[in-house]
């Protein structure tokens, strides 16, 4: 290669490919914050789910058909059309808004937008492989996949705080503003004419250059075909499909964390991605390969690494463990992007073909992750086994390509069999950990013994069903006449949960609780009439009480990490908290809290009630026995008994086994959100569980268990005697709740039972063990 042709590129690699990642990033500044925003529109103007939902697939269907088209269409007449068309219309999109200021008109903006994304970011990776000479092309992509990835980050952060007035047209100035930006920046700076002949340079494994444009017999120094890089893609892209869609899911079921605290955790993998990136691009391993072996090699390795991270990120019990495995996940990110994108660029002179083809694939991946995660839960039960498996497919999807860099490269035939050995090994101890069969992990972790009569019944019979609601995964063990009827029958009661989840929770602004609190201090709302009698009865609980159930704890509660606040902080809230200030008026059916600053939170009774809708809605469907079972908490009905396992508050495993039949058991303890101060006693551990009283942690117990007719009254019993201890607590369920049974677990483990709680089968020998009378 002429040394004025050397110079030329690497004076338009230096030139050109910072202002092109610079544009990628503000254009992917103003898709984020369209995007985040969208759905809060939508709950504000209380369009239907179908329409959002129908908007979402659309945009991502856009992306995914026009990735390989337009690859295909840079290939032939080159970036800058493209760049400048997608760019420019995405500025233009916002007018439709204007002219037409509805709902409607912002899904056909996010559906064209769809189009733009997927335009700009094929055609901006074809044009960075194409500017960068060979050795730089994992150097240029990492710095591409850090513009991307921080985009991802802030878009959303920043559509938040424009959104904060629920005005939308500061939103649309954002993507206008960004998308004229990255329109500028393609205009004044406008790339080479054709970009072929400037994936040139020179490789380390033969010392020499080439140019690719002009030798028709152009063969890569790759050696993996283009299927095997595909299908790597492809596993690694159902991997982050699934975690984006489920991992708040199973954090918030593993950890039961604010929203704020679960959304800092699930952005741990994006921001150690973003951090490692550069720090990866200097990496000394793999230094001693050719650049072609090296790029393959730092693939695979990234996308088993990745797979570990979501292999062991449903064993973690803790926050640090999320920390760690998060981290491992994003280094593998940040380890196999760049590589796989610089493989792509480098198999051929088509790089607009292959690089469409890889996004295509990665959009389809993010599509039918989140699609194999519910079939797996609805399978299994248990989301921590789709992690698992989705986890252990995506490192099968990369095997094909890890085996063919053995077979390829020059490493000692030794270290090829030991390292083809391990991943074998690998891979059947980790098939070892998940169970085979559906239902295995349910009957486990439950302890199902279904009996009818005084003969146990099959459990081929039975049929399970799980699913997401509540935030938690859902297990229905139905009774049915055949399974289209049970199958049925479960999706009406997910279903219901789902709906007056919707309505009960206080962080649905549009839900009748969340109405009530955006309106304290204002005026009444008239709610549903489900909601104003859930309420009703908490009233009545709260005045058994004495207040000490008191759903006007939200004035304290909705605040995120609210038991860790300072002590005047509560003392100045709780004038606010006293259930017998809310006003309700039974003929209009509607709730006024009168002063601003309170709040509802149903939290403590909302659950059990949700489970008896779901219960009912069953009953209706003709099921005649059931067992619900949703976040530890049961109802099981009909002319059957379950077997049912209490869970240790202070270990893995189960504390002991009961016996009920047409009840409900409900728990509640310190496990569920809690932090621990430098001390090691219980007082000072700091919980989610206030007395209102005191406004502090309550610390008579470590955990309860109620048992109840209905999962409602179960669900409040549970949380009211936490707080009562277990000498006070007897005496309340002896005056009020005398069909009701209730345990305690003490600080030093001991047992208190009321002395009509069913036979506890001991998992492991108590400190002690005592019935209240």
């Amino acid at each position: 290669m002429p040394i004025h042709s050397q110079i030329r590129s690497r004076t338009v690699e230096d030139r050109h490919v910072p202002l092109l990642i610079g544009a990628i990033f503000i254009a992917s500044i103003g898709i984020g914050v369209f995007t985040f925003t969208l759905p809060l529109l939508s709950l504000d103007e209380k369009a239907g789910g179908l329409w959002l939902g129908t908007a979402f697939s659309g945009y991502f269907l856009a992306k995914l058909l026009i990735s390989p088209l337009s690859g295909a269409l840079s290939d032939r007449n080159g970036p800058n059309h493209l760049l400048l068309l997608s760019s420019g219309i995405g500025a233009l999109l916002p007018l439709i808004y204007l002219f037409i200021p509805s709902i409607e008109s912002l899904y056909a903006i996010q559906f064209a937008l769809g189009l733009c994304a997927g335009t700009i970011k094929t055609v901006g990776m074809v044009a960075v492989g194409a500017l960068s000479s060979k050795s730089a092309l994992t150097k240029q992509f990492s710095k591409l996949s850090t513009g991307i990835n921080t985009a991802f980050f802030l878009g959303p952060l920043l559509g938040g705080a424009l959104y904060i007035d629920r005005d939308y047209f500061p939103v649309l100035s954002a993507l206008f503003i960004c998308m004229t930006i990255s329109f500028l920046i393609f205009f004044f700076c406008p790339l080479p004419r054709t970009l072929s002949y400037m994936n040139t340079g020179t490789d380390t494994a033969t010392g020499t250059g080439t140019d690719t444009s002009k030798d028709p017999n152009y063969t890569s120094t790759i050696r993996i075909p283009l299927l095997l890089i595909i299908l790597a893609v492809f596993g690694r892209a159902i991997g982050i499909g699934s975690m984006i869609t489920f991992y708040p899911v199973l954090i918030k079921t593993s950890m039961h964390l604010s929203p704020l605290a679960t959304g800092m955790l699930f952005a741990i993998p994006n921001l150690a991605t973003i951090i490692l990136l550069p720090i990866f691009n200097h990496l000394p391993a793999f230094h001693h390969l050719p650049i072609s072996a090296r790029r393959e090699f730092m693939t695979c390795a990234g996308m088993l690494l990745s797979g570990a991270g979501l292999y062991f990120i449903p064993d973690c019990t803790n926050m640090a463990g999320y920390i760690l495995s998060g981290t491992v996940i994003g280094a593998g990110a940040a380890l196999s992007i760049p590589s796989s994108m610089a493989i792509c660029s480098e198999l051929s002179p088509k790089v607009g073909k292959n690089l469409g083809l890889a996004n295509l694939t990665a959009n389809l991946g993010f599509i039918l992750g989140p699609l194999l995660v519910g079939i797996i839960i609805n399978f299994y039960g248990e989301l921590s086994v789709s992690f698992k498996l989705v986890a252990l497919a995506g490192a099968i999807f990369a095997l094909p390509m890890l085996v063919q860099t053995f077979r390829t490269s020059s490493t000692n035939k030794p270290i090829k069999i030991f390292s083809a050995v391990a991943c074998v090994a690998i891979l059947f101890l980790a098939f070892m950990n998940i169970p085979l069969n559906s239902g295995s992990n349910l009957a486990q972790d439950l302890d199902i013994n279904y009996t009818q009569g005084s003969t146990q019944k099959e459990s081929q019979s039975l049929f399970r069903f799980s699913d997401v609601a509540m935030g938690t995964i859902v297990n229905l063990t139905l009774d049915g006449s055949s399974r289209e009827q049970a199958e049925k029958a479960a999706r009406q009661s997910i279903e219901i949960m789902r709906s007056l989840q919707r309505d009960f929770d206080h962080r649905n602004k549009m839900g009748s609780i969340g109405r009530i609190n955006r309106a304290a201090g204002i005026k009444a709302v008239k709610i549903s009439d489900k909601a104003f009698k859930l309420i009703g009865r908490s009233l009545k609980l709260g005045e058994q009480s004495k207040g000490l159930f008191e759903i006007s704890i939200g004035a304290i509660t909705t605040t995120p990490f609210y038991y860790v606040l300072d002590n005047k902080i509560l003392s100045d809230r709780k004038p606010l908290v006293n259930y017998k200030l809310i006003e309700i008026d039974r003929e209009k059916g509607s709730v006024k809290l009168p002063h601003t600053g309170m709040a509802l939170d149903l939290g403590g009774i909302a659950k059990g009630s949700i489970i008896d809708g779901a219960s009912e809605a069953l009953k209706a469907a003709g099921i005649d026995a059931a067992l619900v079972e949703a976040g530890g908490d049961f109802y099981g009905y009909g002319t059957s008994s379950w077997s049912i396992g209490i869970k240790d508050p202070r270990s893995a495993g189960l504390l002991g086994k009961i016996v009920i039949k047409n009840m409900a058991v409900c728990g509640s303890g310190d496990y569920h959100q809690f932090i621990t101060a430098s001390s090691s006693t219980e007082e000072a551990r700091k919980h989610h569980i206030l007395d209102p009283s005191l406004m502090r942690s309550s610390h008579e117990s470590i955990a309860t268990t109620a048992i109840a007719p209905t999962a409602e009254t179960a669900d409040a019993l549970a949380t009211a005697i936490f707080i009562m201890g277990p000498k006070d607590g007897t005496d309340f369920i002896k005056k009020y709740y005398p069909d009701c049974a209730a345990m305690w677990v003490m600080p030093d483990k001991s047992i208190y039972k009321t002395d009509n709680f069913p036979e506890l089968t001991l998992s492991q020998k108590p400190t002690q063990s005592k019935e209240t009378k």
